[in-house]
Parts: structure tokens; C-alpha cells; sequence
């Protein structure tokens, strides 16, 4: 499968094989995602590797994206640090994300500009109607979701006394439990995933063995 570097990272393009994975990455990121993103938007982006070691700090799975569809080249800027600024570098990369949140309604908006074809960004139909879903429930969910809220909504957050549980699932399972999940809302009636959750907890305690 070929790779389309994009002109302004091509100048960095070096060997794969000069950089590695950062050892114990703790991020664990979806590769397919990554590589089905390449394949359709190209390659647009540079890593960032510690000079000394060729530690990626930055770009661990877009590396391993690119050694799936069997890329030899990766673009990579390597720069001197220190083995603790590197730690710090890779922490703050994975966390930084995380504290991210979703302006729902915005996010809706610009799916819905695809028309449905989601290839090459993450998404996929089932996310995108449970997206719609979620819309119909409190306006603070989007700053809920990740478990981070901003400032200007702290106070409806804790007056809403909501709180999140993050299930990290597989690609395969994802689609599968987040159809489910649509399916069972639809069948009992239920307003949110969260009231389907909260049903199938509520039925396998009671058929718990006495």
C-alpha cells in the first residue's frame, strides 16, 4: 500500500528503522484507525524523536500504522533532550489529549457535513447516531465525556451530580456493542446508553447466585 507523504513533511522522511518505540509507551492507540486515516487524508504530519536514542516521543503508533501498510520511511525530527525531558515529552503527549473535551453539537455538525462517509476519520455511522443521541440529554455531556471539565462548566457539573465511566473497547467490539447498545435502548424504551447500562447491571445482580 503506498503512502502519500504530504510536500512539507517530506524533507524529514528517514529510514523507519533509525527510530524505535519509546520503551513501556504506556498509550495504547488504535492502529487501524491511524492507518485507514492515512490512507485516505495521507501522511501530514512529522514525529518527534530524542537524537541520542532515537526514542520516538512522539509518533509511536503512527509508526506502527506505517509499518502495517508496509512503509519503509517515516517523517522524523530529531531533537537533543535529556532522558527525563523525553519522559516528560511522552507523558504530556498521551495527557494532554486526554484533558481534551468534545463541544458535542460542533462535532455533530461537522460530521454531518460528510454526508455519511466517514473513511479517514475515526468515526464511523454508529458513533456518529449514538452522537446524535447523546445530543438530546444534558448540555454538559460533551465536557463529561473525558472525564475533564472546563471551567465555565464546573458549576453545571456539579450541580448535575453526572459522572462518567470510560469502557475502552476494541474496533470490532466497539461496532458491535455500540450497535447493541441502540438496539436495546429502542426495544425497552430507554432514553440513554447510560439507562441500558445501568438496566443490564440491575438484571445480572439479581440473577446473581444466592
Amino acid at each position: 500500500m503506498t503512502v502519500e507523504f504530504a510536500e512539507p513533511v517530506q524533507q524529514f522522511l528517514v529510514d523507519i528503522d533509525s527510530v524505535t518505540e519509546y520503551p513501556d509507551n504506556p498509550r495504547r492507540g488504535d492502529v487501524d484507525a491511524l492507518v485507514d486515516s492515512i490512507r485516505v487524508n495521507g501522511f501530514y504530519t512529522v514525529t518527534l524523536a530524542q537524537a541520542s536514542t532515537g526514542y520516538l516521543v512522539m509518533g509511536n503508533h503512527r509508526r506502527k500504522a506505517l509499518l502495517a501498510m508496509g512503509e519503509s520511511r517515516i517523517p522524523v525530527m530529531f531533537k537533543d533532550m535529556s532522558d527525563e525531558d523525553a519522559l516528560r515529552i511522552v507523558l504530556a503527549d498521551n495527557r494532554t489529549s486526554d484533558l481534551s473535551f468534545y463541544d458535542d453539537p460542533t462535532l455533530f455538525a461537522l460530521l454531518d457535513q460528510l454526508g455519511g462517509d466517514f473513511a479517514g476519520t475515526g468515526y464511523d455511522k454508529a458513533s456518529y447516531e449514538l452522537l446524535l443521541q447523546g445530543m438530546e440529554g444534558s448540555d454538559i455531556l460533551g465536557g463529561v465525556a473525558q472525564g475533564y471539565v472546563p471551567e465555565d462548566r464546573l458549576e453545571g457539573y456539579l450541580d448535575s451530580d453526572v459522572r462518567s465511566i470510560i469502557l475502552p473497547y476494541s474496533g470490532d467490539q466497539y461496532d458491535e456493542v455500540a450497535s447493541g447498545l441502540m438496539e436495546l435502548r429502542k426495544a425497552h424504551e430507554l432514553e440513554t446508553n447510560a439507562d441500558v447500562v445501568a438496566m443490564l447491571v440491575d438484571l445480572a445482580l439479581d440473577d446473581r447466585p444466592t
